[in-house]
């Protein structure tokens, strides 16, 4: 306390000389509106440079959560046109949907409805001949064997194998994936298939001769299936060769994901698959 003291002796004639200045300041600032205004200008440049600089080091440390919420806000807006395609005039809320759980719709319609889950890809793999993908969701967050996979662009793959927290699944870069599609402008039939060893590429298989095939036309998911919905975006036509040895045209499909780019995708969930499956059962036996 003594060398406090001391300190503040040894430099009293700077601090009283620093209080006058304070106090004369102020009397300037509180009956001077142009100075006033300057001060209060210059302080709010600080303070707002501070806080603008302070809140870009927070959105960079909560980017995660920020496309956690968009993930979540996207599935929702898909959810939205799903209903509306199918004629489903009742409404989700937004609040029903977060990183742990998804909206449920219940209600029938003359079609195959989906739900669409959210969801982080934290492993992946393309220049193998059987590529996978691992999700950061699985069981607990209503994820099961054999759901699709996809992003806005198109097809991704299917559900493997889950656990309480994590999904293992089949990219469409894999041998022994097989999609359900269609031409979009005739609604052709076919299969797509990775058998082309380009992760940019894939084939069109078993579209007859008699069809009228243009490179630029458009392959997406036929919906036969409770795997994709229909219309899902698979690649478009870049070669298509007629064989007279062959029964069918010998399409290749510039795949439309950039598979070394995706970090995020929507797992489609199905909500009539178990009755349709169960019944489709009962006609073959």
């Amino acid at each position: 306390m003594s060398q406090l003291f001391a300190i503040i002796f040894k430099y009293r004639v700077f601090l009283v000389f620093l209080l006058l200045e304070l106090v004369a300041s102020g009397l300037i600032v509180n009956n001077n509106s142009y100075q006033r205004s300057v001060i209060l200008s210059s302080s709010n440049a600080v303070v707002g440079g501070i806080y603008n600089a302070s809140s870009n080091v927070e959105q960079y440390f909560n980017l995660t959560d920020v496309n956690e919420d968009l993930l979540n806000e996207n599935a929702y807006l898909r959810k939205q046109l799903e209903l509306a395609e199918v004629g489903v005039k009742d409404s989700l809320s937004l609040d029903s949907i977060n990183t742990k759980t998804t909206a449920l719709f219940y209600g029938m319609s003359d079609t195959i409805a989906y739900d669409f889950i959210p969801a982080r890809i934290i492993n992946n793999s393309i220049y193998r001949s059987a590529n996978y993908i691992t999700l950061n969701k699985g069981r607990n967050d209503g994820i099961v064997e054999g759901m699709g996979i996809m992003t806005k662009d198109g097809v991704v793959g299917q559900v493997k194998a889950v656990s309480a927290h994590f999904a293992t699944c089949y990219s469409l870069l894999h041998r022994d994936m097989a999609v359900s599609s269609e031409l979009k402008k005739n609604g052709a039939l076919c299969t797509v298939k990775w058998d082309t060893e380009d992760p940019t590429t894939a084939s069109a298989n078993y579209l007859p001769l008699h069809l009228d095939i243009n490179v630029g036309d458009t392959v997406t998911t036929s919906g036969f299936n409770t795997v994709y919905p229909e219309g899902i975006m698979l690649g478009v036509v870049t070669e298509a060769k007629k064989t007279p040895s062959e029964r069918f045209w010998l399409v290749t499909i510039d795949v439309s994901v950039d598979f070394s780019k995706i970090h995020h995708v929507y797992v489609s969930k199905s909500l009539f698959r178990s009755e349709k499956d169960s019944l489709e059962l009962m006609s073959e036996d």
